[in-house]
């Protein structure tokens, strides 16, 4: 990976932005889109902590009910967050489980650098998610 100065932190905050402000206004017939929000994005952050990415990532997918609805914003959002890092600004990222896997097998996990990177950024990013949810619900 390239040397490159990138903002991390406001990369995680404007990502969280988006999401809370999708899932506000895009989460269709969910009861409670905010409080479903702040659920899953607590559980996919357990889940980035203990487990890792590749967990997180079949965490998202395998998720049902009201958070079936709500996961595709916040991996729609990692993907962006992924664009982001130069390395990686051309790379087309499916939203299928086979397809995101093997992505992050093949240009995550092997190398750590950036895999420190991203699980940084995304485990940022859900804690400014929570919060933003946490203070929408309000």
């Amino acid at each position: 990976m390239n040397t490159v100065t990138l903002n991390l932190d406001k990369i995680a905050a404007e990502s969280a932005q988006r999401i809370v402000k999708n899932v506000k206004g895009n989460s269709g017939n969910v009861k409670n889109p905010i409080e479903t929000l702040e659920r899953l994005v607590t559980k996919t952050l357990g889940v980035l902590q203990q487990q890792g990415i590749y967990a997180m990532i079949l965490f998202l997918f395998s998720r049902t009910g009201d958070e079936d609805k709500i996961a595709p914003f916040v991996r729609a959002e990692f993907y962006n967050i992924i664009k982001k890092v130069p390395d990686f600004k051309s790379e087309n990222i499916e939203d299928k489980l086979n397809k995101a896997l093997e992505f992050c097998s093949e240009k995550i996990l092997g190398d750590y650098d950036t895999l420190f990177l991203f699980r940084d950024l995304f485990e940022q990013t859900l804690i400014y998610t929570r919060f933003g949810a946490k203070a929408a619900g309000k």
